[in-house]
């Protein structure tokens, strides 16, 4: 039977300032190590609620997109499950060895009936990024990076894509001039020890040495929360974040 070690029982914070704010912008120049270098025998479970939800956010307006496409298309900024967690949360370790991605496999970020998909996506600094279109229609992917300023793809038909790679870590809003509903975060990691919410409200790291870490959840509208974690062996440890928007107290 699998044994849980309960380092703390639930977290919760205010949110305040900038929440789209990713790591600092600040550059510097660390060493790395290739990701698939990074293991130990730690594990890391848990699940992210929310206290005090706000209403579900309606659907958007996906008009005029491609034929077969539906009429709207969910607000992924806000995913509420049925459990009362949230989706699309990024929860990643914070403190250990600074990765190069350049090992991993390439990911891929589609366009799909005028939706990104997946709406968020962890990538390791060097790690390349597939960004494509499947729609038979022109579409761009226009964000802006803290370090490297405003990129602009067009993509006129299905089957076109473009590969990126990121420098520094970050997360980077994602949208589309021609179809201004569309967004999706590239969130920009130093470490490939991240995991990233569900229909559940679930997170699973596994693969982490032995130390003192941060580990570190990230939403969209509702910023950032932080707890202690020590991984000493390998027995797994259960973590839950609370959300708490601002105002809902």
């Amino acid at each position: 039977m699998t044994r849980f070690c309960l380092l703390s029982g639930v977290v919760s914070a205010l949110i305040v300032g900038n929440l789209s704010c990713g790591p600092s912008t600040t550059v510097t120049q660390t060493p790395r190590v290739p990701a698939r270098s990074i293991n130990g025998p730690g594990i890391v479970q848990g699940r992210v609620f929310i206290q005090n939800p706000p209403p579900a956010l309606p659907p958007l307006k996906n008009e005029p997109c491609c034929e077969g496409a539906p009429a709207t298309v969910p607000d992924e900024s806000m995913v509420l499950n049925d459990n009362g967690t949230l989706a699309n949360v990024v929860v990643f370790i914070e403190g250990g060895p600074k990765a190069d991605g350049s090992d991993l496999d390439k990911l891929v970020l589609d366009q799909i009936y005028c939706r990104y998909v997946p709406h968020v996506i962890g990538v390791v600094v060097g790690q390349t990024l597939n960004i494509r279109s499947s729609d038979p229609i022109v579409h761009n992917v226009h964000f802006k990076s803290a370090f490297t300023g405003d990129s602009n793809y067009w993509m006129k038909s299905a089957g076109e894509s473009v590969d990126v790679v990121f420098k520094m870590p970050e997360f980077i809003k994602t949208g589309c001039d021609v179809h201004p509903w569309m967004s999706a975060y590239i969130c920009v990691l130093d470490t490939p020890l991240f995991s990233i919410t569900g229909s559940e409200g679930r997170f699973s790291i596994s693969g982490i040495p032995e130390g003192k870490y941060k580990l570190v959840a990230w939403h969209e509208r509702f910023g950032k929360l932080e707890q202690p974690l020590e991984i000493k062996n390998d027995t797994p440890i259960w973590i839950d974040f609370t959300f708490t928007p601002p105002n809902r107290r």
